[in-house]
């Protein structure tokens, strides 16, 4: 029973970390969007298909750990995008 509710409620918390940062990054984050163009960067989308994926497994019996590890994936993939974007302008400005 209690791990049953720790599910929902993982996939609850990771859902809202990850949709909102994903389509903050899509968009381009807080760089100047100069195209027409909604997504400038439309491929960071693709982590919330994974996510997607991870909580389809985490209620499947025999993929429960596998669940939960692939929906952590994106939140740590986006993560290292960020902080892959901030290093990078750090550099620029020495």
């Amino acid at each position: 029973m209690f791990f049953n509710i720790y599910r929902v409620v993982h996939l609850l918390v990771t859902g809202i970390i990850i949709i909102p940062i994903a389509w903050f990054l899509a968009e381009g984050g807080l760089g100047e969007n100069f195209t027409a163009n909604r997504f400038t960067d439309p491929q960071i989308l693709l982590v919330i298909p994974v996510w997607i994926l991870g909580a389809v497994l985490l209620f499947l019996k025999r993929t429960v750990k596998w669940g939960l590890l692939i929906t952590l994936l994106p939140i740590i993939l986006s993560l290292l995008w960020v902080s892959i974007s901030l290093l990078r302008t750090l550099i620029s400005l020495l």
